[in-house]
């Protein structure tokens, strides 16, 4: 997104970070990015302990051995025993991280994916960011593995002569936490929904490791699709929409953890799908006009099961599977069993089989529970 704004920037990396996902910022050499991320936290309440990557060996990371009456233990350095230490949230900061050598990124995987420092546990209330400049702009960068860059979203932080002025002239504005919502689970189910969809007819986006040399910050970004990511492009994604966050906002975060062209492809997907209205087909099921290709109809299908997910009741529920009925009726069997499958999954209690039932074949209905019986009558 050639015109992002720092604004927006900001935006997308308070709703990762509200969402614990660790956050990596590039950009060139003095531009604010460690004084932005630093205030950031202050503004939020929390500690920082700010960790340059470049001046830690592996064993730093991993644990000193030290022998011990009680054995050999891994000692960690002290910054992470005073993280540890702490009752409130702390925002542990790497610094300069593609200055680290790929044997000290290697021991920071363990530490930003579980929070663990040697035998220590940082425990639940730390959280993780980190600084880069383009590998071109400092010879001593290397390039960020693809492993650890797999952990991070992944945000390029801009740079436009006119927020420049306004800050210079004006002050620097201190970076103000949004007041994030926990996402709604039913629209973490809808994002999960639309990217089984798309995954499906493009697999190959499922999970896609970039080679030894796609990962520079100028190619379009360090972020790339794997199950962890999609995973969490869908939490957030649903945080975002709880945040009433701007669409460029929702455009960034995806593209932070999938990468600018899986991003981009999987928003397409979404904007192209034209879906019917899931309140509109629960209130008269009979009314499904299947969309011609399989992924919008497998998106169509699940976008109505979120919907009931929201609002679960029996008489939703029923009608929710009316429209998987609706569907089978309409050539399209395979995707009304799969969407059929996440009813099951969900049914309340007390939850009857519609009438028509019996078009979905006996092994998935062997499947739901014995005490799920039919309306009467059938």
């Amino acid at each position: 997104m050639s015109d992002t704004t720092q604004r927006l920037t900001l935006e997308a990396m308070q709703i990762l970070m509200a969402s614990r996902v660790p956050v990596l910022l590039w950009g060139d050499p003095g531009t604010g990015k460690t004084t932005t991320i630093e205030k950031f936290a202050e503004a939020a309440g929390w500690g920082v302990e700010t960790v340059v990557a470049s001046l830690y060996d592996p064993t730093d990371i991993g644990g000193l051995p030290v022998r011990t009456p009680a054995g050999v233990i891994l000692e960690p350095p002290a910054w992470a025993r005073r993280v540890a230490g702490r009752d409130s949230d702390t925002l542990v900061f790497f610094d300069e991280i593609n200055t680290a050598t790929p044997a000290t990124q290697n021991a920071l995987m363990r530490v930003v994916l579980s929070g663990r420092v040697g035998d220590v546990d940082l425990g639940s209330k730390a959280r993780f960011a980190a600084a880069a400049n383009p590998p071109g702009q400092n010879s001593g960068a290397w390039e960020l593995s693809a492993p650890l860059a797999n952990r991070f979203a992944h945000l390029r932080w801009p740079l436009s002569v006119d927020e420049w002025a306004a800050s210079y002239l004006g002050g620097w504005p201190a970076p103000e936490p949004l007041k994030t919502p926990d996402p709604d689970l039913s629209r973490v189910s809808f994002h999960r929904a639309m990217q089984t969809a798309f995954v499906r007819r493009r697999a190959g986006v499922l999970c896609a490791p970039p080679d030894a040399t796609g990962l520079a910050a100028d190619s379009g970004g360090q972020g790339w699709p794997s199950p962890r990511t999609w995973e969490r492009t869908a939490s957030c994604l649903a945080a975002a929409d709880a945040a009433g966050a701007h669409p460029d906002v929702s455009a960034l975060i995806a593209e932070a953890l999938l990468g600018t062209a899986a991003a981009a492809e999987y928003l397409a997907f979404l904007s192209d799908l034209d879906l019917p209205d899931p309140e509109a087909l629960l209130a008269d099921p009979a009314s499904l006009v299947l969309p011609e290709r399989p992924d919008q109809q497998l998106a169509c299908l699940h976008a109505v099961a979120a919907a009931v997910t929201e609002h679960n009741t029996p008489a939703r529920w029923a009608k929710g599977f009316e429209v998987c009925i609706a569907a089978a009726r309409q050539d399209a069997p395979d995707i009304a069993m799969t969407a059929a499958r996440t009813f099951a999954a969900i049914r309340p209690p007390r939850a009857r089989l519609p009438q028509g039932h019996d078009v979905l074949n006996d092994v998935f209905l062997e499947q739901l529970d014995p005490d799920l019986d039919p309306e009467p009558g059938q």
